[in-house]
């Protein structure tokens, strides 16, 4: 029987010694157990940005057992060249003999006030079972995560009851039509670039994050050290860079890449604002690569600038579908964030 709602406290979490409780609510609820612990050691003790909060639902009160869990790990973001050390919900989850409205509402509320006025800013990516809850708590959503889908295979995606032989005919028709000739109406210049594949990021990626200065952007901390810890290699997830560098400015842009199944999947983006053509340029040898390795298709997940979501509709990336991205703010930091441009991809994610 469910515990009464007077009965259950929301109370910190010890990295150390609770460890294996917390551990073992991530598996009962969500699941991929051959993969938690590497996910507590990487995300909640090696964090660059510091070590996460945890919060555990007990019930009955403080003697009880952990019922429930979510986590806040610290981001560092940046806004018109000021730091911001914000928040991001991680890990929530509630065992399913308590997973009532009670419990849940108890941990993003103690989450919420416990930590929001030392971080300023609180963000998260609840999936739609979640949405009503923090919505509740006052979360706003800050803006659509939309997922940007450029198909290199037609035949893949044409109807099964077309005949074989017709449906790759048609498919490599449809794909001269859509990218050869594409590229032939609007090549790219690629003199005096050079475009590279890498495993681990290098010291240039710390000043082409150093050359990101748009004030009205908000954006994650991506450098060097970041991107080293956030893409790294698991026994189930391996990442590349494919880096874009200018004979007399070094790196002008990467991406971050995962393959999964037939579909490449960008899970970090940036370029340097001195060179507008370095998205088009990455972009370009990303479908050629792609096309090259059997890949059926190349998607990126992107919340950001207006200018940046129109050059992914020129270069025939269409949006798929979206999902949104919440968040709560102190009224000190409320006027600067509600006007900030956000800028988030895969990388300002927990997974």
């Amino acid at each position: 029987m469910t515990a009464a709602p007077s009965s259950y406290a929301a109370l910190p979490a010890d990295l150390q010694t609770d460890r294996s409780i917390i551990v073992s609510l991530w598996v009962t609820n969500l699941g991929h157990p051959e993969r938690r612990q590497d996910k507590y050691d990487w995300f909640y003790l090696r964090n660059p940005a510091g070590l996460p909060q945890v919060l555990l639902a007990h019930s009955p009160a403080e003697n009880g057992t952990a019922v429930g869990v979510i986590g806040l790990a610290t981001r560092q973001m940046r806004l018109a060249g000021q730091t911001l050390n914000a928040g991001l919900l991680a890990d929530f989850g509630v065992t399913a003999e308590h997973r009532t409205l009670y419990p849940a509402m108890l941990l993003q509320t103690s989450l919420r006030d416990r930590f929001l006025p030392q971080c300023g800013l609180i963000y998260g990516f609840p999936n739609p079972k979640s949405e009503p809850v923090v919505k509740r708590l006052g979360y706003k959503v800050a803006g659509r995560m939309v997922r940007y889908v450029r198909v290199l295979r037609s035949a893949n995606y044409l109807p099964a009851q077309i005949p074989h032989l017709v449906r790759r005919a048609v498919g490599r028709t449809a794909d001269w039509w859509r990218h050869t000739l594409r590229r032939t109406w609007y090549a790219h210049d690629f003199r005096g670039r050079r475009a590279q594949w890498m495993d681990q990021p290098d010291a240039r990626f710390d000043a082409l994050w150093a050359a990101q200065k748009d004030p009205a952007l908000l954006i994650g901390v991506r450098d060097r050290s970041y991107l080293a810890w956030r893409f790294e290699p698991k026994p189930w997830r391996k990442f590349r860079f494919l880096t874009l560098s200018a004979q007399n400015d070094g790196l002008i842009g990467y991406a971050v890449c995962e393959v999964v199944g037939k579909v490449l999947h960008v899970r970090d983006l940036l370029c340097h604002p001195g060179h507008p053509d370095s998205l088009n340029l990455l972009f370009d040898t990303l479908f050629r690569d792609a096309y090259v390795d059997g890949r059926s298709s190349v998607s990126f997940e992107f919340l950001g600038p207006a200018d940046i979501q129109s050059k992914l509709h020129q270069l025939g990336m269409l949006a798929r579908d979206a999902r949104n991205v919440f968040c709560t703010m102190t009224p000190e930091q409320a006027q600067a964030l509600e006007q900030a441009q956000w800028y988030l991809t895969s990388a300002d994610e927990d997974y």
